[in-house]
């Protein structure tokens, strides 16, 4: 506060604006672009958003078709990777034996499965794994319905 020539305080009287904001990119807990999103200034903290948990500030890069934009390790940015979460996979269950045809079973995303005695799961982004198939075998083996 200051005081003018007659004496009298004074205060500076600032404009009221509207509250700043800018567009974010929404990321699912994969790190998957999902939509955008506003994020507002904070009032009590100008030049700060209220940015979404899992949101990113960099903008996505433009996707190819089979591509998706996907958060890098740390969450800063965007990197783009094969999308392969709506393909149907297969992977083998059971082996062949003397008595039985090899077995696959169809894969649900974000499914741990064992794989030679290892636990194993894939969320569709990137490379498929080489325990993964697109297409079956044509040796004719078993395949078990979805898993649940």
């Amino acid at each position: 506060m200051e005081t003018n020539e007659e004496g009298v305080l004074t205060e500076e009287v600032r404009a009221v604006t509207e509250p700043r904001q800018k567009t974010v990119w929404q990321a699912d807990l994969l790190g998957f672009l999902l939509y955008s999103a506003v994020a507002h200034e904070l009032a009590l903290q100008p030049g700060s958003y209220n940015v979404p948990f899992g949101a990113l500030e960099v903008e996505p890069l433009p996707a190819p078709a089979g591509m998706v934009n996907r958060a890098n390790e740390d969450w800063t940015s965007w990197e783009l990777v094969e999308d392969h979460r709506r393909d149907q996979l297969y992977y083998l269950s059971s082996p062949a034996t003397d008595q039985a045809p090899a077995q696959y079973a169809q894969y649900v995303m974000n499914t741990p499965v064992e794989i030679d005695g290892v636990t194993a799961s894939y969320d569709g982004g990137g490379p498929v794994p080489g325990w993964l198939m697109v297409l079956l075998p044509e040796d004719g083996g078993l395949v078990r319905p979805l898993l649940e």
